[in-house]
């Protein structure tokens, strides 16, 4: 075998699996991306929990050092539209978090099938040469 299809074969499989390593290296980088958006939505989750919690607490602690009742038909109006809005928000960030999760994943598994495919072809490539030598 001549050294520049020697060279030719070698080139294209080389070519071949650098792209399938850029490609699974890609694939893991969205993976844990997904992770950690996943886990920032919990996150972001329970810090609006704990802010409602507060609010309502310090709501409450505020009417009371005005000698204010706490059940007085204002005071539920202001706590059930403290919890519908903060429910609302958190659902709306969770909802984005969680697309967001699932696009990396989608992201991933598109670069993984890419990284198959780029090894494929760099066997296929590496092939001609070869044909080409011996025809």
């Amino acid at each position: 075998m001549e050294a520049f299809t020697a060279f030719k074969v070698i080139g294209a499989a080389a070519g071949g699996l650098a792209k399938h390593s850029q490609g699974m290296t890609d694939a893991a980088r969205q993976d844990s991306e997904a992770l950690l958006a996943e886990t920032q939505a919990l996150q972001r989750d329970a810090n609006l929990r704990d802010e409602l919690t507060r609010f309502l607490s310090t709501t409450q602690a505020s009417r009371s050092a005005n000698g204010l009742s706490a059940t007085s038909p204002n005071a539920l109006v202001l706590m059930n539209e403290a919890n519908l809005v903060s429910n609302n928000e958190r659902m709306i960030q969770s909802s984005d978090d969680r697309q967001r999760a699932a696009n990396l994943r989608a992201g991933a598994k598109a670069s993984r099938t890419g990284a198959r495919f780029s090894l494929l072809t760099g066997v296929a490539s590496a092939g001609i040469p070869l044909a080409e030598h011996f025809m």
